[in-house]
């Protein structure tokens, strides 16, 4: 069975995205456990980079990837590609000519549970692809399974159609388009310090001191000891 669904209308202002993009996942790694992908999955492609915009999903099984094809013109541009390959890690569904597609469609990125191939080809036209490795075994166009903008898994996450995909070269972070604000609110000022931090870090400031470390750790100390808190 074929399932092809419209790719959901975007929710979120494009400035909001834009700030959301200048947050790195590993800022936003101190504050939020969940929604993090694998970190097997890892990017080829492209350096120094960081993306963000909604996902059009895919689901595949083993050898047929006809949907990728159509996929890739469902989604529209700045859109990431987030395929599920349902447990497949032997053929590769994306590979050079995909990622010309997807290039040419002006996709941000694609995202494949699974290996892919034509990784050459793929660095040397600088699109982005998070895959779990290289295979030269490919799939088939066989038009008999595959599904288009339901909800799928990818790297242990569930990504339905429109959620929100942030990366860089760290891994990957999907969230909900409603929680998109109120992270940003409280991840943008944490953000917004790293620049500070480095330049006092440069000066000779102890790490233990800008953390908080040193605080922390002499508070649990007097708390062990004889009379502390703790006893």
């Amino acid at each position: 069975m074929i399932v092809v669904n419209d790719q959901p209308p975007a929710t979120l202002a494009p400035d909001l995205l834009d700030r959301l993009r200048r947050i790195p996942p590993a800022t936003i790694g101190h504050v939020l456990a969940f929604g993090f992908m694998d970190v097997a999955l890892r990017p080829i492609g492209r350096r120094g980079f960081a993306i963000c915009g909604p996902a059009t999903t895919v689901r595949t099984m083993a050898i047929d990837s006809t949907v990728v094809h159509k996929a890739i013109d469902v989604a529209a541009p700045g859109n990431v590609l987030v395929i599920d390959r349902t447990g497949d890690t032997k053929h590769a569904c994306w590979g050079e000519m995909t990622s010309l597609a997807a290039h040419v469609r002006g996709l941000a990125a694609t995202i494949v549970d699974g290996p892919a191939t034509d990784v050459v080809e793929i660095e040397e036209m600088g699109y982005l692809v998070f895959s779990r490795g290289v295979s030269p075994i490919t799939t088939r166009s066989l038009a008999q399974f595959g599904e288009i903008n339901t909800v799928v898994q990818c790297g242990g996450v569930t990504v339905a159609p429109g959620d929100i995909v942030l990366a860089d070269d760290n891994g990957v972070l999907v969230l909900p388009p409603d929680q998109v604000p109120a992270l940003v609110e409280r991840c943008e000022p944490i953000a917004q310090r790293e620049p500070i931090t480095r330049q006092r870090l440069r000066s000779g400031e102890p790490l233990a001191e800008l953390s908080g470390a040193n605080r922390k750790i002499e508070a649990a100390v007097a708390a062990q000891a004889p009379g502390g808190a703790g006893h």
